[in-house]
């Protein structure tokens, strides 16, 4: 009995001693993103990008519409889009870091205000959003392992200081890369959740980019899919002020 009894002893010390071996805690947010920055090149190479021309091709099933896309970025918080629709025209979107605006055919030209002039500035953070820099959120935390798209993913819920906008990003396990995203997108007609999945990652100056994206707002589902980056390829000029919407910014 006392040889069994300081088997038995021994057993659950060993155990107790296992553990932390046996029930590893979840890596941290920043260690996630950490991870992330690693795996698409670095953070000296993210930093050597001054700037970002993409060419894209984007399609509504739904509708059997094809749209040619032109979309600029540049440090340290500007941004263009030039989306060319057969039957429509051109709809220009960007912010040259200091005023928004969004032109269409349809809907006219208009600055942006409130929410959704702090959401295009954010999106336009040129290494905020490349890097994930812990000071443009409130809340970085790692909710755990879920399964996205049959994948291994940790789950982050991320909250953006300027205008409190909750997302929740999806971050392979295995690869350390983004592979899906839910947020909420503020517009003219108001809010609505959009829920989109990366894939086809592709190197670009030392950088690698996802090269194919499937978005769903609503009903509507969208299919994007980049043709090519040019790094520290945007020029000043895609970043002025459009015609159409110069008369609406009061002197």
């Amino acid at each position: 009995m006392k040889a069994l009894r300081s088997f038995a002893v021994a057993t659950a010390a060993l155990l107790l001693s296992s553990a932390p071996l046996l029930a590893q805690a979840a890596p941290s947010a920043a260690d996630v993103i950490a991870k992330y920055v690693t795996a698409i090149g670095g953070k000296d190479a993210v930093m050597k990008i001054t700037s970002l021309k993409q060419t894209s091709t984007m399609q509504l099933p739904a509708m059997g519409i094809t749209a040619e896309i032109e979309a600029y970025q540049a440090a340290p918080n500007k941004m263009a889009t030039k989306s060319s629709i057969p039957g429509v025209g051109e709809m220009l979107q960007g912010t040259n870091g200091e005023v928004a605006w969004d032109a269409n055919p349809m809907a006219g030209a208009r600055l942006l205000a409130d929410k959704e002039l702090a959401q295009m500035l954010e999106g336009a953070d040129f290494y905020g959003n490349m890097l994930y820099l812990a000071d443009r959120f409130t809340t970085m935390e790692n909710l755990g392992v879920v399964d996205f798209n049959g994948e291994k993913s940790y789950k982050l819920k991320l909250v953006r200081k300027g205008s409190g906008i909750e997302a929740t990003q999806y971050f392979s396990v295995a690869t350390g890369l983004i592979v899906g995203a839910e947020t909420a997108q503020v517009s003219q007609m108001g809010t609505m959740q959009v829920s989109s999945t990366l894939s086809d990652y592709k190197e670009f100056g030392g950088v690698k980019f996802p090269t194919k994206s499937e978005v769903n707002m609503g009903p509507n589902k969208m299919l994007m899919t980049i043709t090519n980056v040019v790094i520290n390829g945007a020029p000043a000029t895609a970043f002025d002020i459009p015609a159409a919407v110069k008369p609406l910014i009061k002197k």
